[in-house]
């Protein structure tokens, strides 16, 4: 059973009482939290979300997981969701904010399952004075058996103007098939993958592209969770739209001045700027023999030189591990011509994905560009190279045939992680060819 008190308190705090099985009632004391979240082009807070706070009766902060699970899930659970979001409503209009959004956390079997008790959050924001379309409804992560049901009170709220978002997208069901479903306006990365990027480099080659297919999906991207510079760092280099945290701001009863961290948005930019200078310099000198090798074999290659006997000059280098010769049609001319430190790399598993003369690499992107671009070095972001099997980049130059002209392509496998060295962000985006 749910009991609210409303109108007793001053305007800023709110009363839940729980009644447990046996009896026992539980009194919690209600107020709002609000965090805000950073543009990181404007360097300003462009929203706030509400974030409840329950102290009991013995004055223990009670965590909101444990708030809503006094609350069984149907009307009673709905209730207490509604009275958290009209606090927050009523607290931020207080706040005399009147242009910032106001992200407010919707469970999605309350977003499903409210309208069958009666109408209220159109309401609630008219009688505060509040429009629809500074509202951004936060769809919080949890398993949910019926989508349809989920998609149908998703579009009641965009229907009144609100912005819809996903939170905490990478973990458990906030994954791809629900920003299909639902067609979101922001999605906010997973706290758990905020942390994971700044430490693992698996989790960091792989942030820049989510963020870009999330970009690609319509979707306005968010990192939460960040907690220090080189986290603040990975968001920036992800081109991530917004930021929220506690590096930032840990959030509060009170707003603060716009401006307020414009110096540290300013110190982030600058690092920034000079780790990625830094980073361009270390892989182009890291680059340079490779580059250079390739292009005396393409010279060789163009004067008639056997293409074995060519590519040595680039299979001597440390990080060579493999050449091959592309026809213009995107056929593979010939074997590979393996570095002799592969020996020991065999994997009997990808036997039947080997490249042999006729493999058809017309699609690859490092075949495509090397063709539009003849006499220009490209180079690929790191991809797994089935030949090895481990983590490569390719090099690729397309010239003219010494025999009958046709247009050819040298193609050469480097090892990603002993180029790379310690830079886990490391490929096509931050160089020259």
């Amino acid at each position: 059973m749910l009991d609210t008190m409303v109108g007793s308190l001053p305007p800023d705090l709110e009363t839940f009482r729980s009644r447990q099985e046996g009896g026992a009632r539980h009194e919690y004391r209600l107020s709002s939290h609000f965090q805000p979240i950073y543009s990181l082009a404007h360097q300003r807070p462009v929203g706030y979300e509400g974030l409840i706070r329950a102290i009991d009766s013995r004055g223990r902060q009670v965590p909101p997981i444990e708030l809503f699970s006094k609350a069984p899930h149907g009307e009673a659970r709905i209730l207490l969701d509604r009275q958290c979001r009209a606090l927050h409503v009523r607290n931020f209009v207080k706040l005399g904010e009147d242009r910032s959004w106001l992200f407010l956390n919707v469970d999605p079997h309350v977003a499903s399952g409210g309208l069958r008790f009666g109408s209220f959050f159109l309401e609630m924001l008219k009688s505060n004075g509040f429009p629809t379309h500074r509202v951004a409804v936060e769809l919080i992560e949890t398993p949910f058996d019926d989508e349809d049901r989920l998609t149908d009170a998703i579009e009641h709220y965009r229907k009144l103007g609100c912005l819809i978002v996903i939170d905490d997208f990478g973990a458990g069901y906030s994954n791809f098939d629900r920003i299909w479903r639902l067609k979101p306006d922001i999605v906010k990365i997973d706290r758990e993958m905020t942390r994971r990027v700044a430490v693992e480099p698996l989790a960091r080659r792989m942030f820049n592209g989510i963020i870009s297919l999330l970009h690609e999906a319509g979707a306005i991207v968010c990192v939460e969770g960040i907690e220090t510079q080189s986290e603040a760092l990975c968001a920036v280099d992800a081109n991530a739209d917004l930021m929220q945290g506690n590096y930032f701001n840990p959030g509060g009863d009170s707003l603060q001045p716009a401006d307020a961290r414009r110096n540290l948005f300013g110190e982030l930019i600058a690092e920034y700027r000079t780790d990625v200078a830094e980073l361009q310099k270390r892989q182009q000198a890291r680059l340079e023999p490779y580059l250079a090798a390739l292009k005396n074999a393409v010279q060789d290659l163009s004067l008639g030189t056997e293409f074995p006997q060519a590519v040595q000059v680039i299979l001597k280098l440390p990080c060579a591990r493999r050449c091959y010769l592309i026809g213009s049609d995107g056929l593979q001319i010939g074997a590979n011509i393996e570095s002799d430190r592969n020996v020991g790399d065999y994997d009997p598993r990808f036997d039947l994905v080997q490249p042999t003369e006729g493999t058809d690499w017309q699609t690859k992107s490092y075949f495509r560009r090397a063709i539009e671009s003849p006499a220009k070095v490209q180079i690929t972001r790191p991809y797994l190279s089935v030949s090895g099997p481990k983590l490569c980049m390719t090099l690729s130059f397309a010239f003219e045939a010494f025999d009958d002209r046709s247009q050819q392509v040298l193609c050469a496998d480097l090892d990603f992680a002993t180029l790379a060295g310690g830079d886990v962000v490391f490929g096509a985006g931050n160089l020259q060819g």
